[in-house]
């Protein structure tokens, strides 16, 4: 990069008052911005954000993350997709297929429909709202899993039973299906660990699509081996990309995704960075500001 270059960016940067930006690239950048007076992240997941500023002082002014209707749609969208192609055999099917074979064995034939279902969907902001309106729709029994009782008038008339802190081992034993939608905080890292998954009574599928740290692989093999989760779906890891060494990879009860299951797409960044400049523009309050109390 020429000097030139270097230094209009540096006084492009020392000027902005308003800044789109790239969560990796932020705290590079987090001492140059002298004027901010908001930043809008491209990303949903923020803890390296919070994790920067953990022993920092903390941004006067908010910081947003990437959100809205289409990014929560992306996520329920692979939910449900998974949903089916377990309950239906599809994963055999296509097997099935290559080998030019006829077989309507196992689940295959004898599916359940998602409204047989009892799914648990652990963390209920807007993409955990989606999911669970989503499979609703499907007349789905939703659980919903929150920090704290929500107020009246913010139930959701999706969700058929909610349950709350301490009360975790007791949902997983109603429940079918495990949705983690919960961002990494000091509250949910191992939350889903081996002695919580033990408690599981109905052999339940679990699909991770908010953190890897919230359930450790060993945790989740072991699960599988004594048979307290019958199949894992998982989009998000503790180490990304996952090691080639991971026993995760090779194991049949496991499906894997490379954290695609809601992609940051140009077209819905740009719409939540222009919804939030408008507010800020009228004064209003700003949508998905990061709260560095409880680290989301």
């Amino acid at each position: 990069m020429s000097s030139n270059v270097k230094e209009a960016e540096e006084t492009l940067l020392k000027d902005a008052e308003v800044l789109m930006m790239d969560n990796v690239i932020f705290p590079q950048i987090a001492d140059s911005v002298p004027n901010l007076r908001w930043a809008q992240g491209s990303w949903a997941g923020v803890e390296g954000l919070v994790h920067y500023f953990n022993d920092k002082t903390k941004p006067a002014y908010p910081v947003t993350r990437m959100a809205g209707e289409s990014f929560s749609l992306l996520m329920a969208e692979y939910v449900l997709s998974n949903i089916i192609l377990h309950e239906r055999g599809f994963r055999k099917v296509f097997t099935n297929q290559s080998e030019k074979k006829w077989d309507t064995s196992g689940n295959i034939h004898n599916y359940r429909s998602l409204q047989d279902l009892n799914v648990a969907i652990l963390g209920l902001g807007n993409i955990g709202k989606e999911v669970a309106r989503t499979l609703k729709t499907f007349h789905s029994t939703i659980h919903a899993y929150t920090r704290k009782k929500p107020s009246p008038d913010n139930i959701s008339k999706y969700v058929d039973q909610y349950w709350h802190t301490g009360e975790l081992s007791q949902l997983l034993a109603q429940c079918d299906y495990i949705v983690s939608i919960l961002p990494s905080t000091k509250d949910t890292k191992s939350l889903l660990g081996i002695n919580n998954l033990r408690q599981t009574k109905k052999h339940p599928v679990l699909i991770n699509i908010g953190r890897g740290d919230v359930v450790n692989c060993d945790d989740i093999c072991t699960a599988i081996e004594e048979g307290f989760l019958s199949h894992a779906i998982l989009d998000v890891f503790e180490t990304e990309p996952l090691p080639t060494d991971s026993p995760l990879w090779n194991n049949p009860k496991i499906t894997i995704t490379p954290h695609v299951a809601g992609v940051s797409r140009p077209q819905d960044v740009a719409f939540t960075f222009l919804e939030n400049y408008q507010r800020f523009l009228d004064g209003r309050p700003l949508l998905n500001k990061i709260d560095w109390d409880t680290g989301y």
